[in-house]
């Protein structure tokens, strides 16, 4: 429980690191799909119509959408959002969880 609570805690950027503008997601097209989540299911890497983005969860049920576009760009916000977490993880002395998206980062070019 404790692990579900420090996870919903906003990933705030340093100096130094980009701000993510996040909206409401609206639904665009007949079929999102999620083909990936961070640890703790803090983010979701999703797709939708053409399109890329993240979306995490909010209080109210919903959730919300940052850097929808195109892949490489959608792809970049993801990571950076998750290895924030993951650094936050660590700060707390807590062991993160797993993410696929993080090992072997060599692809991101």
């Amino acid at each position: 429980m404790a692990e579900q609570e420090s996870c919903a805690q906003t990933v705030e950027p340093t100096q130094k690191e980009p701000a993510f503008k996040w909206v409401p997601y609206e639904p665009v097209g007949s079929l999102l799909r999620v083909s990936h989540t961070s640890c703790c299911g803090r983010f979701e890497w999703a797709s939708e119509g053409g399109h890329f983005f993240v979306l995490r969860s909010t209080d109210d049920g919903g959730y919300e959408e940052t850097g929808r576009g195109l892949y490489r760009q959608a792809i970049d916000v993801y990571v950076t959002l998750a290895e924030r977490h993951r650094a936050e993880h660590l700060r707390r002395g807590e062991r993160p969880g797993s993410d696929t998206f993080l090992k072997g980062r060599a692809w991101r070019g």
